[in-house]
């Protein structure tokens, strides 16, 4: 099923739009029918517009139908729109708001510091610079947009996948508010509220505080009952002010503040290797020192087969829990001690819209400042023993961001423009303290290896970008966009050395220059059904390596942006009286100088280390449908269907060593699932003149899919469907509202990510909670 599948798809959705008629213009004029839909406005082109006239491939989720998902973090996206990934839980980070986003194929699975994200995540339009910090709490949220594809024009920087639009509310003019109180199995607990204060006609004030709490679902089996991982503890508060200052000039002050303090991640070991031979590159270094060194584990025995899978003075299988939520690692301070940890993660920000509407159009000025600090332990050997620790003491960045628009129209509406100017400024620090094979002491172990690694960036962009749109005809539109991009990154890499030896610093700059256009064609078949076809381009910036295990080499490695070229077709539907909207996308984008990641050999003349070179080219093509059905006024059937062929095309060289592993052009992409579908079916009768009942079944199936470039059978991530259940009693001519709900209802046992370290020759994932139930009570006033 390639191509011709998708077609196939494509002629469906043109013969429905020309099979189905348009409801006569009176009727079009009614108001929308017990049981039909709302209209969707949407800010993805810089402008409030209806979805269904947007030409973009875009899934908007509402704050009703976030809450009825049980969507509390950004990562329920995962299960909502159409070949998307989005997790968090990154294993090596061993910080659950390490987020990982692919949209079509194309994303980043790495957390470090100076690596840029491929999908664009923005807050209120202000762009998060890092993955970390990046899984967005939604409480008090408007909508999340999800947009599919290159959006390199109108949006700031590195949105070659595609790009997640969160937007708050603004304040209104009444006073209202709501109140929610939950609790459930491991100790859930979440107690969240929002309040809309209107001070006078023009000045306007929300305020939101959540603070949510689970238990931890994984043993940490060397703590006796202390300590489980995969913690959930977090709170924060979200407070916007709107202020009027008259009917054409306004001001948007928004602040937020969040804190998660959690034990680590629920990553559990899949594989703890045997001993492997001396001197094997990128297979197992680590342990085979460790079990080749009496002095280090003090017995002969772990030489021995027999010894690694019984002594437990050995690493090896004798560490593998039989539970797969289990896990014997031991987490270690800078001196190697044994510590019960906690990671955290702080993040802050305040932002300052003021919108001026002009003669020419409306004038914004978007002025914004973010941070996130974050402190994580992390044991990747998981076992007592101290072989690979990887904790950041000091994980730390801050940006500034500073937009000006001008959304206008001209000629009584038959032209609309975007411009703009953009400018964005980052500085951060992650520091990395690496303890390998065991801690160090000077006198008993000298030789052991300690790295202590300094990662720095500064980073600046800038751009300025148009976009005009000609209505030729009320049906046919033809948009072109322009964004031309400048961008300056310079890195700093240093090891302090156990000995106080400082390894560098190491300092590398790369600037980058590039014009980005943008085409599209939009034809409004009829009332019911909007056509479109677009070309666009996008780009992610170059940048260094980073990850060096020992001796830093004399030179940073370097890598190129990487480059997207995308065509998409689209159709847009809503038929039988606004009862169905169906919307169908078609793409294909040829992906070059692709940055890959991996452990690359000798031959291309870097040291054996894991590292980002530009070192293929691939292409993705396939097909999106949405659907929202509502038949009766009591049924809703709502979903996607996403299909996806990404396959390499070229490799430097023709093949590629990834330590043991070969990577040919008959790889799979990571994170590039063939199929992904989800399915909602919500049932909402009326008891009487007791109430309305609502209750939604979601299902959730993601295809086979590899979690890195190299194939080992190990990384797959097994196709899977996930269920959660909700039901809600909404009594009538009342303000309470009660609900229970079911996540993982058949208790899958999945992984949100796995990872193979070489070093090691061990394999550890991710591994998603079990079923849970939960209930829930609400409270609104006013409005």
């Amino acid at each position: 099923m390639k191509l011709t599948w998708t077609s196939s798809a494509m002629a469906l959705s043109l013969a429905l739009t020309s099979g189905i008629a348009a409801a006569p213009a009176a009727e079009a004029q009614k108001a929308v029918p017990a049981g039909g839909m709302e209209e969707i406005i949407v800010t993805a082109r810089k402008k409030e517009e209806n979805i269904q006239s947007t030409p973009i491939a875009i899934t908007a989720v509402g704050a009703a139908d976030l809450d009825s998902r049980g969507a509390a973090t950004l990562q329920a996206l995962d299960s909502i729109a159409p070949n998307v990934h989005f997790s968090a839980n990154q294993p090596t980070s061993g910080l659950s708001g390490a987020t990982s986003v692919f949209i079509r194929g194309i994303g980043q699975r790495d957390f470090t510091i100076n690596i840029d994200p491929a999908v664009g995540i923005y807050f209120d339009g202000v762009y998060l610079g890092r993955t970390i910090g990046a899984l967005m709490d939604l409480a008090d949220v408007e909508r999340v947009e999800v947009l599919r594809g290159p959006q390199n024009t109108l949006f700031g920087r590195n949105t070659i996948g595609g790009a997640v639009n969160v937007i708050t509310r603004r304040p209104g003019d009444k006073l209202a508010g709501e109140f929610k109180l939950a609790g459930g199995e491991e100790g859930y607990l979440e107690v969240a509220g929002n309040i809309n204060v209107p001070f006078d006609e023009k000045v306007r004030a929300t305020l939101g505080v959540f603070h949510r709490q689970q238990d931890g679902y994984v043993d940490a089996l060397q703590y006796d009952g202390a300590l489980k991982l995969g913690e959930d503890h977090v709170w924060g508060a979200r407070g916007k002010l709107a202020i009027d200052f008259t009917d054409s000039i306004s001001l948007d002050v928004s602040a937020d503040y969040s804190l998660s303090e959690n034990t680590p991640a629920p990553v559990v070991p899949l594989r703890v290797n045997n001993l492997l031979p001396v001197g094997t590159v990128g297979t197992g270094p680590f342990n085979t020192t460790f079990n080749n060194s009496v002095a280090l584990s003090g017995t002969t025995a772990c030489a021995t087969a027999a010894g690694r899978e019984t002594d437990r003075r050995c690493y090896g299988t004798v560490y593998l829990p039989s539970s797969p939520y289990a896990t014997n690692s031991v987490f270690t301070d800078v001196q190697g001690r044994k510590v019960i940890p906690e990671n955290s993660l702080e993040s802050m920000g305040v932002s300052a819209t003021l919108a001026i509407d002009t003669p020419i159009g409306q004038i914004k000025s978007i002025t914004a400042y973010r941070q996130f600090d974050a402190i994580t332990f992390n044991d990747v050997d998981f076992s007592p023993f101290l072989l690979f620790a990887n904790n950041h003491p000091e994980y730390l960045q801050d940006q500034f961001s500073q937009e000006l628009q001008l959304v206008g129209e001209a000629a009584n509406g038959k032209i609309e423009y975007v411009a703009g100017l953009y400018h964005f400024k980052e500085d951060g620090l992650e520091r990395t303290l690496n303890q390998v094979i065991t801690a160090f002491n000077p006198v008993t172990n000298p030789g052991s290896l300690l790295q202590d690694i300094f990662r720095y960036i500064d980073n600046t962009s800038d751009a300025a970008y148009g976009q005009l749109t000609v209505n030729v005809t009320d049906k046919l539109s033809v948009t072109g966009g322009l964004r031309y991009t400048k961008s300056e990154k310079k890195f700093t890499l240093k090891n302090v050395l156990p000995t106080g030896v400082v390894d560098g610093p190491r300092v590398g700059q790369v600037d980058v220059e590039r014009t980005t256009p943008m085409l599209t064609v939009g034809y409004k078949a009829n009332d019911a059904s909007y056509l479109y076809a677009t070309y666009s381009e996008g780009f992610r910036d170059g940048g260094f390596a980073a990850r060096f295990i020992g001796v830093l080499p004399s030179t940073l490695p370097s890598y190129n942006p990487e480059f997207v070229k995308a065509f998409e077709i689209g159709s847009k539907n809503v038929f039988f009286d606004k009862r169905l909207r169906l919307n169908l996308a078609l793409f294909h984008t040829d992906y070059s100088d692709l940055q890959v990641d991996a452990t690359v050999p000798p031959g291309l003349g870097i040291s054996q280390q894991s590292t980002i070179l530009n070192l293929a080219s691939a292409k993705m093509q396939g097909v999106e449908v949405e659907f929202d059905a509502r038949p009766t006024p009591w049924l809703r059937l709502d979903g996607a269907l996403g299909y996806l062929d990404a396959q390499i095309e070229t490799l430097t060289g023709g093949t590629l060593r990834s330590g043991a592993f070969t990577i040919t052009t008959a790889s799979k992409l990571p994170m590039a699932p063939e199929r992904t579908a989800n399915l909602g079916v919500t049932v909402s009768p009326q008891l009487g003149e007791l109430g309305k009942l609502f209750a939604r079944l979601d299902l959730a199936y993601t295809d086979d899919k590899m979690s890195g470039i190299e194939n080992n059978p190990e990384i797959l991530l097994k196709a899977r469907t996930i269920s959660n259940a909700s039901l809600r009693f909404v009594p009538d001519n009342a303000r309470w509202e009660f609900g229970l709900r079911v996540a993982n209802l058949t208790d899958e046992k999945y992984f949100h990510q796995i990872i193979n370290i070489q070093a090691l020759n061990s394999t550890f994932g991710a591994i998603a909670r079990p079923r849970t139930l939960t209930a829930s009570v609400k409270y609104k006033f006013g409005g």
